[in-house]
């Protein structure tokens, strides 16, 4: 069983990208939290910040592969937001109470 004690220091040992850092927040400290600093997908020239938060399950007994999977989320929703055929992001993920960010969106119209 994870502890928030355990996820705390896991966090604080973490390290992945140039501009990605990691914290143990949400309530009681019980969720990953992933910070990615990147270009903005809709304006490239400017930074910004993006957060994923992750509670791990109840019965979570490897940490450290969890977090990679987390990481594998992440990226899935960053590429996503960046992929491009001809100017349309077809597969432009979900925010804010459309769904899953990390589901993978078809976005295509046919017509």
């Amino acid at each position: 069983m994870t502890t928030t004690a355990d996820l705390a220091s896991l966090a604080g040992s973490l390290s992945y990208k140039p501009g990605w850092t990691f914290k143990a927040g949400g309530p009681g400290g019980r969720s990953l939290c992933v910070f990615a600093t990147t270009p903005d997908s809709m304006n490239p020239d400017r930074q910004r910040t993006t957060q994923h938060m992750f509670v791990p399950p109840a019965d979570c007994v490897d940490l450290v592969r969890w977090v990679f999977d987390c990481l594998l989320l992440a990226e899935r929703h960053e590429t996503g937001e960046f992929f491009q055929v001809d100017g349309a992001r077809p597969f432009f993920p979900h925010h804010q109470g459309e769904g899953s960010p990390y589901d993978i969106v078809d976005r295509r119209e046919e017509s």
